[in-house]
């Protein structure tokens, strides 16, 4: 294999992936290197929402058009088991009905499908959903995918298009020469490049250090249960509305897959640590399966006899505003796509769009500077 591409993509996620495609369909000699196995970070533990839904009202125009590019993607390649079940927000309260409602109002004004349900309505939705809520909201336009295999898939698309995929090397550090990037060095061999796409999740950081840039980003625990197969029993995603204060009722993601598995977590706390968290692989915390199992039979008591089966932990990219860093970074030829917060599979295809069109010196389809890499250079890198 060729060490030599016009651009190296470095990180095989969700993103890298869908960047690797965009690029490569853009007619670019790619190279996405991976240091494990394509998706086996935080993208294959993910559960893998497409969603706008209570995500950032600034950012709405990107996320709707990303959610409407993975229908797209199913269409042209499919094979991911893209699933447009919609999501529902649930309410305990009237500090967040209120919450609710505000993001409703603003989101139909953008021209999102959503409603506030009541319990009665709840339950037409989702019938097993039988814990005492307040209301709900609705986005029935929203989806989830398979991880492993929409990560599959991307890169399937990016090699029919000439991109080139190289698993089990780890880049250890950036070239730079006369303040251009020319590749990235490995523990065997230097690749070179005119361009250097960083899309290595809570790595990123690491390796744009080694250039002398500070990037706000920092590693963030994403653990996950699942139980055993049981009958269809959840049709929808299932989330909690966050209220002014945090998230009142926990961060919490429940779903259940084509083959019968029950995913959820419940995050009560920020989950934020230290560099370095992300090279292993803990157990995940006691708390986390308490506050889980919890709300989960809160919401669902009719599964209070099924057996979880496994757990997991990886580790997500954060920035201090919980949007993605993207864009070009410190020396010429160098960019930025990191920081999914939590959002990365449904952000991956206009990521790789708006990296496509910055790389060609097009004009962007969404408003960059909400994402400018540089747009902390006052902030404290460690702010949350």
């Amino acid at each position: 294999m060729s060490r030599t591409a016009e651009v190296i993509v470095v990180g095989a996620g969700i993103v890298g992936s869908a960047i690797g495609a965009e690029l490569a369909l853009l007619g670019h000699d790619v190279m996405i290197v991976e240091q494990g196995v394509p998706g086996a970070a935080v993208s294959g533990a993910s559960l893998a929402c497409i969603g706008s839904h209570m995500i950032d009202v600034e950012e709405l125009p990107l996320l709707a058009w990303a959610r409407d590019a993975w229908r797209t993607l199913d269409e042209e390649v499919g094979g991911f088991d893209y699933n447009p079940c919609g999501q529902l927000r649930f309410v305990l309260n009237k500090q967040d009905l209120a919450v609710a409602r505000a993001w409703i109002e603003v989101e139909r004004s953008a021209g999102l499908n959503v409603e506030l349900l009541v319990p009665a309505q709840v339950r037409e939705v989702e019938p097993s959903l039988t814990g005492p809520v307040l209301a709900a909201s609705w986005s029935r336009d929203d989806a989830v995918v398979n991880p492993f295999l929409a990560v599959r898939a991307l890169l399937d698309r990016a090699r029919d298009c000439g991109a080139r995929l190289e698993t089990h090397c780890r880049v250890d550090s950036l070239i730079e020469r006369e303040g251009k990037i020319a590749g990235v060095r490995c523990a065997t061999t230097d690749m070179s490049a005119e361009h250097v796409v960083l899309a290595a999740g809570p790595w990123t950081a690491r390796l744009a250090a080694g250039l002398g840039m500070n990037l706000p980003i920092r590693p963030r625990k994403a653990q996950c249960l699942a139980t055993v197969r049981i009958p269809p029993s959840i049709r929808r995603v299932v989330g909690a509305c966050e209220s002014d204060g945090g998230v009142e009722a926990g961060y919490t993601q429940i779903q259940q897959t084509r083959n019968g598995q029950v995913l959820f977590n419940t995050v009560l706390a920020d989950g934020l640590v230290d560099d370095g968290a992300q090279d292993r692989i803990p157990e995940v915390d006691a708390a986390f399966i308490r506050d889980s199992v919890g709300t989960l039979l809160f919401l669902f008591p009719d599964l209070r006899s099924v057996r979880l089966l496994r757990s997991w932990v990886r580790f997500e990219a954060v920035t201090p505003d919980n949007r993605f860093l993207i864009g070009p970074l410190g020396p010429e030829g160098l960019w930025v796509a990191a920081g999914d917060c939590g959002a990365g599979f449904t952000r991956a295809p206009a990521i790789a769009r708006l990296i496509g069109q910055m790389l060609g010196d097009d004009r962007p389809a969404f408003d960059t500077t909400l994402y400018a890499p540089d747009r902390f250079s006052c902030e404290s890198p460690t702010s949350t």
